[in-house]
């Protein structure tokens, strides 16, 4: 069941590509120019925003790492000192 639904969405899919690649719509020359500015700089676009976001994101996991690793050394060592004090005693 599940794979012929998967099967039908990919023969959609390409009939769709199909008969979208198969449409031309004449451009002029300003067109063209366009049409490659706009294929060019999406992708640098959107992969900007997209690195902006994913930076943001592993900064503050890092953050919130780097904080849990300080209070576990910090009581570790909160142990290790009382034991060497109690070993003095």
């Amino acid at each position: 069941m599940v794979w012929e639904t998967l099967r039908a969405i990919g023969r959609r899919h390409e009939a769709l590509k199909k008969k979208i690649h198969n449409t031309r719509i004449p451009l002029g020359p300003r067109g063209r120019a366009m049409m490659s500015l706009v294929y060019l700089t999406s992708p640098v676009i959107f992969g900007y925003y997209l690195m902006q976001y994913t930076n943001q994101y592993a900064e503050n996991h890092s953050r919130k790492r780097i904080e849990a690793i300080r209070d576990e050394s910090i009581q570790r060592q909160g142990r290790i000192l009382n034991s060497i004090e109690e070993k003095r005693k």
